[in-house]
């Protein structure tokens, strides 16, 4: 029972009625029948039932028979659901570029919750696309698995990407920040993070459950003071990092010596954030 409703809620989000996804699940179960007999079947109004027959054929979730039998027969399921992602696809695609010039009319630096573990997701992946010159992110291992191609894509694409992780980890091309006592600190957490700066100009800051299917905090915003200083905080961060696991090599200094020579900061890098920034609060 548990499993049907399931079915149901699923088939009520790709914008099936209660009848319409009752008929389906008949006529899937049952050899090709009229819709007069679909209604005895599951003891519903005859009228109600050819309503929703020719909805679901409209939807191309039903066929039926093109002579006066009028027999219906319920689309297999990879196909229907092939078609409505084909269909799905097209619509957003369409969607996409009749929106794409609006909501730039003012410049927003308010900050946003984000409730939905998806969208945390899509945030990510459309800020990383997004980001020109530096990301510098800290991750927990799960969260990390599902954004691995992401980052390799923008490193690919000529992205500095810095990364705080809490198992050992190699990414092409990253400046990976890893300590031993990370691993240890995942025991204590109940929950899972996901932290992204790009460019000094926007900041995504997550906590999820430990089965990433719930948010219990995400804010996003561009404030660019804000993510400016996240920006820099995070990567000071990662410095203290690198410095502690290479802290009882007998060569520390040198490593440390060159680790800070090599260390980006606001005054030796061109942050396009802080450059924006500048223009808008610096003195003239």
């Amino acid at each position: 029972m548990e499993s049907k409703t399931r079915i149901f809620d699923n088939l009520s989000d790709l914008g099936f009625n209660f009848l319409e996804s009752e008929v389906y699940l008949e006529l899937l179960a049952s050899e090709p029948m009229t819709a007069y007999r679909v209604a005895k079947q599951i003891n519903k109004p005859t009228a109600n039932v050819y309503k929703a027959i020719d909805s679901l054929s409209q939807k191309g979730a039903v066929l039926i028979e093109d002579n006066k039998n009028r027999k219906c027969k319920a689309v297999p399921p990879d196909e229907f659901i092939n078609h409505l992602e084909k269909l799905m696809l097209s619509k957003t695609s369409n969607l996409k570029e009749q929106l794409k010039d609006l909501g730039k009319i003012y410049y927003d630096e308010r900050t946003y919750a984000i409730e939905s573990v998806p969208l945390v997701f899509e945030r990510f992946e459309s800020m990383m696309n997004k980001c020109k010159k530096i990301a510098v992110i800290d991750i927990f291992p799960e969260p990390l698995e599902k954004v691995k191609d992401i980052i390799e894509k923008a490193i690919e694409r000529g992205v500095e990407v810095h990364i705080q992780v809490y198992k050992p980890i190699k990414i092409k091309g990253a400046n990976v920040a890893y300590t031993s006592a990370a691993s240890e600190s995942l025991k204590y957490w109940k929950s899972q993070q996901l932290n992204l700066m790009t460019d000094g100009e926007e900041h995504l800051l997550v906590l999820m459950n430990n089965s990433l299917t719930k948010v219990l905090q995400a804010k996003w915003s561009n404030n660019l003071y804000v993510s400016c200083t996240l920006l820099a905080g995070f990567m000071r961060e990662q410095v203290i990092i690198n410095l502690m696991e290479k802290m009882d090599e007998p060569d520390f200094a040198d490593q440390a010596r060159t680790l800070l020579q090599n260390q980006k900061f606001f005054f030796n890098s061109k942050i396009p954030g802080l450059e924006l920034l500048f223009k808008l609060y610096s003195r003239s």
